[in-house]
C-alpha cells in the first residue's frame, strides 16, 4: 500500500470530522485537529507567525494545516 500524502490525509481528516475550527477573527484562525496519534493545536496568526501547527512535522505543509486551508479562505481587502 502506498504511503498517504499530506493532501490525502487532510481530506481524510475532514471526511472523518477530525478538524475543529475554534476561532476566527479577521486573519487570525485557531483550530484543533485529531491526527493519528494526538490532538494538535494549529492556525494562522498574522503578522509574522503565519501558519503554524503543534505537530512534530514542524512544517506549514503538514496534513493538519492542509485540512485547515481547505476550509478557510482569505477575504479580499
Amino acid at each position: 500500500m502506498a504511503r498517504e500524502n499530506a493532501t490525502g490525509k487532510a481530506a481524510r481528516y475532514l471526511a472523518e470530522a477530525r478538524l475543529i475550527v475554534t476561532g476566527v477573527d479577521g486573519d487570525l484562525v485557531t483550530a484543533m485537529c485529531r491526527g493519528d496519534g494526538a490532538v494538535y493545536d494549529l492556525g494562522h496568526e498574522p503578522p509574522g507567525r503565519g501558519w503554524w501547527c503543534s505537530c512534530p512535522a514542524r512544517t506549514d505543509r503538514c496534513a493538519h494545516l492542509v485540512a485547515l486551508r481547505l476550509v478557510t479562505i482569505r477575504r479580499a481587502a
